[in-house]
């Protein structure tokens, strides 16, 4: 997902609330213009471990870019976030749009798209996209980051780690995110591999880990309805544990559901609020042409 626009999308509507009034996975290439849809494949159609045990397949089929200049890749998205707690009205936030890219140079060690993003209640907005590093580096119009976010166009080893040469059904890796990430504060993830369609270079996977502190762009402070009045708190993190399923084409992310829990402590002056925070980002298929 587009951290930078959602993450000001998700903060301008927290910053509404406190007056009293959430990067994307792509899922469909349309080849030179025309629509060709890679159709959703059923997780039921995935081969499972007991009727192909022990065989595994190159991990490069699934994570390794395979486009062609000219391609569009569609996706849909959202992201919520909430915070509940006993004494306060429990505070909800939505954000959620499409985003379209166009392959300018299809590099696999660095794609260029032109992306298109539509953040619904904001402006359209255009951005050169350029991923480098393995996916851990992305740019937009030239400015340089890391890239933290939960999920995105394509695979990022900053979230998904270094994959085995081959992996089969029930394979597992694991992955020390080193840095506080979309999703999450530093921590670590396993990855389990549930499924593989390998005629259509497909992998289903299952991504769970933990982690302490902050995420990136995360909410320092919140504007909770206490006691009938509005009233500004500090937020202080506990454990964070999420769980997740994604699917990986030639590549790219063509679905990703991601949900992330951890227990919160709010302060103010000296009120101190035991709570609950819970963030959830759902991707998925976009028809273009």
């Amino acid at each position: 997902m587009k951290k930078l626009l959602i993450a000001g999308t998700i903060i301008s509507m927290m910053q509404l609330c406190s007056a009293g009034i959430g990067k994307p996975a792509v899922a469909v290439v349309a080849h030179g213009g025309h629509n060709s849809p890679a159709k959703p494949h059923s997780r039921m159609a995935y081969k499972s471990g007991s009727d192909i045990s022990g065989h595994r397949v190159s991990s490069k089929k699934f994570f390794s870019l395979n486009v062609k200049q000219g391609d569009k890749l569609g996706n849909i998205f959202s992201r919520t976030i909430s915070y509940k707690g006993d004494g306060f009205t429990e505070l909800v936030f939505r954000a959620g749009g499409t985003g379209v890219y166009t392959v300018v140079d299809n590099n696999p060690a660095r794609p260029v798209f032109e992306g298109v993003f539509r953040y619904d209640g904001r402006p359209e907005s255009n951005y050169r996209v350029e991923v480098s590093d393995d996916g851990k580096t992305i740019s937009y119009n030239g400015k340089s980051s890391a890239n933290t976010d939960a999920s995105g166009v394509l695979f990022n080893a900053l979230i998904w780690g270094t994959p085995p040469d081959k992996i089969g059904v029930g394979d597992t890796w694991t992955v020390n995110i080193p840095q506080a990430w979309e999703l999450g504060g530093a921590g670590q993830q396993k990855i389990t591999v549930l499924g593989i369609d390998e005629s259509n270079n497909t992998v289903y996977l299952m991504r769970e880990g933990s982690s302490d502190g902050f995420y990136d762009n995360d909410a320092k402070q919140v504007s909770v309805n206490k006691d009938g009045k509005a009233t500004r708190m500090d937020v202080i993190p506990g454990n964070s544990h999420w769980v997740g399923y994604t699917t990986f084409k030639n590549g790219f992310v063509i679905s990703d559901e991601l949900l992330v829990t951890r227990s919160i402590k709010l302060t103010a002056d000296n009120v101190k609020v035991d709570a609950f925070e819970r963030e959830y980002i759902l991707l998925n298929a976009m028809p273009v042409s």
